[in-house]
């Protein structure tokens, strides 16, 4: 198992509704070495874990309504934080501390997704400008666009808190685990690896996501997303 001080060096976004400044959370560079303590080796992971992307197997007559509702869909509000990063940073180290070779299979559209998410959530060090994301979410009611809202916040706070100018930035998606939960929506552990290429070297480092996914009648959008 993980220590629990590793557990402390994930920042999960829901936590951030509970705090009255999110700036606190990216006041330094010391936000930037945290993310480091859940670093997974780049080849220990294409080892263990092989990722097949299979053509969307489900038409869009199938896929679900843009405002359809769900049990596990709360307003950020009403999360219980400490519970739900406790939770989620359970699911992480299972997948750390998991030795066997495995393949998960992903949908082509959800996969893309997630490919031009996180080329979004990682231009926000090249620009420093707020992001946004309402093309990957499904924002038909308020715990989407709460979490939404969140991860903009977010993302622009970390960025800003870069005190070397960032040139370019290098990128590898690692998805460790992909979960059903309900009809046309997966829930997909993955790892960001990054490389931030800037005037004072390249800094290495990576963050964990974990997403809710829904194959939608307007095409693979977020539900709602932890880091």
């Amino acid at each position: 198992m993980l220590k629990k001080k590793r557990l402390i060096g994930v920042l999960l976004v829901g936590v951030l509704v509970l705090t009255s400044s999110i700036s606190a959370f990216a006041a330094s560079d010391e936000s930037q070495e945290s993310e480091k303590l859940y670093r997974m080796d780049e080849a220990e992971v294409k080892t263990r874990v092989r990722v097949v992307i299979k053509k969307d197997g489900v038409s869009t007559k199938a896929a679900i309504d843009l405002d359809t509702k769900y049990p596990f869909e709360r307003d950020l509000s009403s999360e219980n934080a400490s519970v739900l990063f406790e939770q989620n940073s359970k699911k992480v180290a299972a997948s750390l501390n998991n030795p066997n070779a495995r393949t998960v299979t992903i949908d082509k559209g959800a996969h893309q997704l997630l490919e031009d998410f996180t080329d979004s959530y990682l231009e926000v060090y090249l620009t420093k400008n707020m992001p946004d994301l309402d093309i990957y979410y499904n924002l038909s009611n308020n715990a989407r666009k709460e979490n939404k809202q969140l991860v903009e916040a977010f993302a622009y706070q970390t960025a800003l808190a870069k005190s070397n100018k960032v040139k370019s930035v290098d990128r590898t998606l690692n998805i460790t685990e992909v979960t059903p939960v309900t009809a046309n929506v997966d829930e997909i552990l993955f790892y960001l690896q990054r490389t931030l290429r800037t005037d004072q070297g390249d800094e290495n480092g990576g963050t964990w996501f974990l997403a809710h996914v829904a194959n939608t009648s307007d095409g693979h959008k977020l539900l709602k997303l932890w880091i």
